[in-house]
């Protein structure tokens, strides 16, 4: 199900998205000329991934580790040096506590995954750096394993939970750039004992057609 959202959106962004005439801002340079057409863009990054609701039990002692190593592949298009639209499939990693609650043993494990679907804002710092903003949604799925007393019960979920982030990227080459970014999603596994906001920072790269 979940990949076959993300080969639609991908479709979505490169068939459906037309470029408008646009003038380009003197802090673009002429290789960015969008008179052509729209520009497609396609990367990969890594970082660290934070749950960070998970440890907050007042009822659990113990050790919990709420960060996990994270990472996610994207795909977008730019209408204009403005604005684009952007998908990513996001690995956000795994958290687990392991301690007491009321006196009896137990262990939680919580794992994430979800493709992310945002508009994308952009704008000129230097000719080689641009910053950006993003909005949209995450359709993630929750995999939870909770021990208790030596007993492991298994559940899983799926919904939908708004995103927001922003970041920056260096134009390395005409078609090569580096970025950093951070990401924020509210609420994945809402409506269960796991809700969470989840936080991504990563760093990658990206390569346009710009």
């Amino acid at each position: 199900m979940k990949k076959q959202l993300l080969a639609t959106l991908l479709i979505c962004l490169g068939g459906s998205v037309q470029a408008d005439e646009y003038s380009n801002p003197s802090s673009f340079t002429s290789e960015q000329g969008f008179m052509n057409g729209t520009k497609l863009y396609a990367g990969g990054s890594v970082g660290a991934g934070t749950q960070g609701d998970i440890c907050n039990d007042p009822f659990f002692n113990g050790s919990c580790d709420d960060k996990d190593v994270a990472w996610k592949v994207f795909g977008g298009a730019r209408i204009n040096p403005m604005w684009g639209a952007e998908v990513a499939y996001n690995k956000l990693g795994q958290t687990s506590a392991t301690g007491t609650t009321g006196g009896s043993s137990a262990g939680l494990e919580n794992s994430l995954t979800g493709i992310s679907a945002a508009g994308v804002g952009y704008f000129p710092v230097t000719s080689q750096i641009e910053a950006f903003g993003k909005a949209g949604v995450i359709f993630w799925d929750r995999e939870t394993t909770q021990t208790s007393n030596g007993t492991n019960t298994n559940s899983e979920d799926d919904g939908t939970s708004p995103i927001l982030g922003g970041g920056a990227q260096y134009r390395l080459n005409d078609n090569l750039h580096l970025r950093g970014e951070w990401e924020h999603m509210f609420n994945v596994g809402a409506d269960s004992s796991y809700e969470t906001d989840v936080d991504l920072y990563s760093v990658g790269l990206m390569y346009s057609t710009l």
